[in-house]
């Protein structure tokens, strides 16, 4: 059940991910800014993961599940503001 609710976060979370990064790569931003949001997220899903499986107590999950999100914010905002 834990691997199940796992993988689900998962999809709610890298789908965004993924469509916003398309959008965001369309835009031409900073390669070194893309890159580490980009590595941010991945670093930051893959201690979600570990946390989630071992488990460890919630802030550590919450706190990950924060920082993934904060980059996929910070990459919408960015194209929000190169649109306008």
């Amino acid at each position: 059940e834990r691997v199940r609710r796992n993988h689900l976060n998962d999809i709610e979370n890298i789908i965004p991910f993924v469509l916003i990064g398309f959008c965001y790569i369309a835009c031409n931003p900073n390669a070194t800014l893309a890159l580490w949001h980009f590595r941010i997220f991945f670093v930051s899903r893959l201690l979600h993961t570990f946390a989630y499986q071992i488990p460890l107590p919630q802030p550590t999950r919450a706190i990950t599940c924060m920082i993934s999100g904060i980059a996929t914010i910070s990459m919408a905002a960015q194209i929000l503001l190169q649109v306008y």
